[in-house]
């Protein structure tokens, strides 16, 4: 029934957005974040969402401040199994210098955005979509090598099995890089 108090799914993820961001800008004003990341922020609140132009546009700022700083760094992004594109950067961190460089440059542009970028709700869902598809070959996996898998055990329950699985045996079975996933 609308209209009768209940939330939609829309509606609910949306407030969660709304809090998560307001906890990330609690962390970002406490932990030294500049105020060009701080609009983002707070824009990105308002939007309900953050693009991954202005997770680029981030990434390299805190390039372009490293090598303003006298130090080295270059813009690259990484693509996750999911299919998630992740903007980010390498820098180089040779002396205790550079590294402080690196880590002032990050923490005034880019690092809280970055994490939002990751953390939305969008981001979130294209990772879970993917896990759902590869938990076949982490399930048929864990069976084959004489693992009893419970029938209806969760997708991050049959991951949990797989990282204790592969701890127990050294690395010995490993469903994880098996069925193409290097982190959830």
């Amino acid at each position: 029934m609308v209209g009768c108090g209940t939330e939609t799914g829309a509606q609910a993820d949306s407030e969660a957005f709304a809090d998560l961001v307001a906890s990330i800008i609690q962390e970002a004003e406490a932990g030294g974040a500049g105020d060009t990341q701080l609009a983002i922020l707070r824009q990105a609140q308002s939007d309900g969402w953050l693009s991954i132009e202005v997770d680029r546009a981030v990434n390299r700022e805190a390039v372009e401040c490293i090598n303003d700083a006298g130090s080295y760094a270059f813009y690259q992004e990484t693509t996750m199994e999911s299919g998630l594109v992740l903007p980010g950067f390498s820098s180089l961190a040779d002396t205790p210098e550079q590294e402080a460089i690196a880590d002032a440059c990050t923490i005034e542009v880019q690092f809280w955005v970055s994490g939002l970028y990751q953390m939305q709700p969008t981001s979130m869902q294209l990772n879970e979509t993917y896990l759902d598809q590869q938990i076949p070959l982490v399930r048929s996996c864990l069976e084959r090598n004489g693992y009893t898998v419970v029938p209806d055990a969760t997708t991050h329950e049959l991951l949990r099995q797989a990282v204790d699985v592969r701890s127990e045996t050294n690395s010995g079975v490993d469903c994880l890089t098996e069925a193409r996933i290097e982190s959830f």
